[in-house]
């Protein structure tokens, strides 16, 4: 078979989206020929360049002014058709220079002399940055620049047009009405741009030799993550059997398909997509690409060639494949998961863009980098957080990698692509494996480059301050993760299996560290009160004073049939949780529930709170930031910064312990220590942390070079036994003395774990 997967836009533009790389190693791992091919920036390059925006701005120019109302976007509107000249002459080096090239330009467009084109985005941008930009910013101006055309785009041509996920429809995931999407599928930008690139693609497939005969089929798998997806891969669907007829078999999977077409009962789906596989996708394939007749295949829905009705595979529902094909399926799934690594040889990476769309550094790691994107394990360890969809595999079913194997190749990958920048996608990195990961490349990088890498974790209690020093040390730049509901209450509602102390002190240790952090916050719990959410907010702004955080979002909460409350809820519990009825069994992950539109008036003010408090203005009560009567917050004004205190108390404590029994180690992460002669005898000395470090040893030279020698010991690969470390330094200094510097050591760079 002749197997091409299609990522359908649009997604980030800044790195490939990783499902279609691991695919396509495990498929070439069963000998089938498989290619990649990206479609969201191979549409993006179509729009955003010189002929694309000439064809956009002609139609712009045909469309009816009369029925814009908003006299502010028909002011914008003009002002883009008054500079199309200038768009037309500047797209090109501003992509260029989103690539990652063409610096002078950068300088050029910094210098803000009215000679670019603009657009509302720009303008707010430039005063935010008083008028006067340094050429530092011009990333920033220029991804705003980008969003302006998006903008103009959405406006004039194409309603459903948005930069980075190109939507069917306006009522996103939880739609239930098919026609309404297909209604969909002829946009001006799908009609326009992405039909006639799937032509050309087909073209360049068929000049090879392949002629789509009965004994070569063709195989075209579109992943769909995202809702805004989904019209893309419906059109890419259509667009084959269009061109191939029965010669070709369209397969869809990924986040979307699994969440919100899970219950998918809709036989007209399937005259684009002739399978749905579900989850991880290699068993389900794998069935797929041996199926024949009418059977039920392994975790796959398809419409019957006898009776039109959807069939559902095992491992869906009840409904079972039978007997050992299910079981020789489930069990490709679970061993591909940890030992199939995605493959982006050959990419061309510098097709990617990087915007900015924010200075914050944390907002930065998201897009500023092409990374290649990579999971540690599948699942999550805790799958058990109550809002969570923790009922499907990608939650639920934990399977972790052997990090060896993974840091292997991943330093393969970075050989042979140049990226150095590893995304992690976990929906939780298990600590003990981003450890060890660490470890590795800290290794690795004594000897070659190493690794830069960020991605989720949780704010476990493993992360101390020793742990966080050796994942920064290791290359650990960022992380992201749940605080979910920051009032006691919410801990305890969500199932966290942490609290406010753990949150806290996991802050503090990636903090110190020089880790950024970045924080996600739910809203708008269907028991939740006014209060709770403002003491919530609260505790939230003195995260932020504290220095705690770098940036955070506030999502709403969304009630999902796969969620621990919704089974809760089917059991009797919950007995205030009043779900209301949806027709339809198009999409059907999303439920509604009474009351839940009273929490929209909190969108805004969180979202102006957030946006000042990560500007540094943390000043001023949280209660004033609403424009509607909300109670006082509850919590103490001091409760993290006390919680901070503790912490601090802690570590030192934890500092001036000498190690005791079991197989602790002890790893030092300082530079280099080298033997001073001081005015009051030897010393050594070291930097930690962009600090000068001193241990006094005393008159005796060939003490200070006995533990110089130590700490290098202690430096290498895996450090030292911690036990075994402390009775050579006593050995070397005598009790008291070995006392004082291990006390010294452990605050300049002595980790033990």
């Amino acid at each position: 078979m002749i197997i091409r997967l299609v990522q359908p836009p649009l997604v980030q533009f800044n790195a490939p989206y990783p499902a279609p790389y691991y695919l396509k190693s495990f498929l070439e791992s069963r000998d089938h020929q498989t290619m990649v091919w990206d479609h969201s920036i191979a549409l993006f390059d179509r729009i955003f360049c010189r002929a694309g925006l000439e064809r956009i701005f002609k139609d712009a120019g045909k469309m009816n002014r009369a029925a814009i109302k908003n006299k502010t976007v028909l002011y914008n509107v003009d002002r883009f058709l008054s500079e199309e000249d200038r768009w037309l002459s500047y797209i090109d080096l501003l992509i260029d220079f989103l690539r990652g090239n063409n610096r002078e330009f950068g300088h050029f467009l910094a210098l803000v002399n009215g000679v670019l084109p603009g657009g509302p985005r720009f303008d707010a941008c430039l005063d935010s940055l008083g008028g006067n930009p340094p050429p530092d910013a011009a990333p920033l101006l220029a991804s705003k620049l980008l969003s302006d055309l998006a903008d103009f785009i959405t406006v004039t041509v194409d309603p459903s047009f948005s930069l980075i996920r190109y939507s069917a429809c306006r009522t996103g995931a939880g739609f239930r009405d098919f026609p309404v999407v297909e209604k969909g599928l002829g946009g001006y930008i799908l009609r326009e741009f992405y039909r006639p690139l799937l032509e050309d693609a087909w073209d360049t497939l068929d000049r090879p030799g392949w002629t789509g005969n009965r004994d070569e089929r063709l195989v075209i798998g579109a992943t769909i993550p995202f809702p805004g997806c989904l019209a893309g891969a419906l059109v890419c669907a259509a667009s084959a059997k269009a061109r191939y007829g029965n010669r070709v078999i369209t397969i869809a999977g990924g986040g979307y398909v699994n969440t919100e077409l899970r219950f998918m009962e809709e036989p007209k789906f399937f005259d684009y997509f002739d399978y749905l596989s579900f989850d991880r996708g290699y068993g389900s394939l794998a069935a797929i690409l041996e199926h024949t007749g009418d059977t039920p295949v392994y975790k796959t829905k398809y419409r019957s060639r006898i009776d039109n009705r959807v069939v559902t595979g095992g491992g869906i529902d009840s409904v079972s494949t039978g007997g050992n094909t299910s079981d020789r399926f489930s069990e490709i799934d679970r061993e591909s998961v940890r030992t199939v690594f995605p493959d982006y040889r050959g990419l061309d990476f510098s097709r990617y863009i990087r915007p900015v769309d924010d200075l914050n550094p944390m907002h930065r790691l998201w897009s500023d980098g092409r990374w290649l994107k990579a999971y540690l394990a599948h699942g999550c360890y805790w799958h058990a957080c109550a809002f969570c969809d923790v009922q499907l595999d990608y939650i639920r079913c934990f399977e972790p990698l052997e990090p060896e194997a993974f840091f292997r190749h991943l330093q393969d990958q970075a050989e042979k692509t140049g990226i150095r920048g590893i995304h992690l996608v976990d929906e939780a990195a298990p600590p003990d494996s981003l450890l060890r990961l660490a470890l590795l490349n800290r290794e690795a990088g004594q000897s070659r480059q190493p690794l830069i890498f960020w991605g989720n974790v949780r704010f476990e209690k493993d992360f101390t301050p020793d742990a966080a020093a050796i994942l920064a040390a290791g290359g650990l730049v960022g992380v992201s993760a749940g605080i979910e509901v920051a009032a006691p209450k919410g801990f305890t509602r969500i199932g966290k299996g942490i609290g406010l102390t753990d949150v806290v002190n996991a802050c503090a240790a990636f903090k110190e560290a020089g880790i950024l952090i970045h924080a996600y916050l739910i809203y708008g719990y269907w028991d939740q009160d006014d209060r709770e959410i403002i003491d919530s907010a609260e505790i939230l702004r003195q995260f932020f004073e504290a220095g705690l955080l770098d940036s955070a979002f506030w999502h709403k909460f969304v009630l999902t049939r796969h969620s621990r409350i919704y089974a809760e809820w089917k059991r009797g519990k919950h007995t205030g949780l009043i779900i209301k009825g949806g027709e339809g069994t198009f999409a059907l992950n999303d439920l509604s529930f009474e009351g839940e539109e009273g929490f929209d008036k909190f969108t805004l003010p969180l979202d102006q709170l957030l946006a000042k408090w990560m500007t540094g203005d943390t000043a001023g009560p949280v209660e004033l930031g609403f424009p509607f009567r909300v109670p006082k917050p509850r919590v103490p004004a001091d409760l993290v910064e006390g919680l901070l205190d503790a912490y601090a108390r802690n570590r030192d404590h934890s500092r001036a312990e000498k190690p005791a029994g079991g197989v602790r180690v002890v790893l030092f992460l300082g530079s280099k220590p080298i033997v001073q002669n001081t005015s009051r005898g030897a010393a050594l000395f070291w930097r930690w942390r962009l600090g000068d470090r001193q241990l006094r040893i005393g008159q005796d030279r060939e003490k200070a070079a006995a533990i110089a020698l130590l700490l290098e010991d202690a430096a290498r690969s895996g450090g030292l036994s911690a036990v075994p470390f402390y009775e050579r330094l006593r050995s070397v200094l005598g009790k008291d003395a070995a006392q004082k510097a291990w006390k010294i050591l452990r605050e300049g760079g002595l980790t033990v774990v």
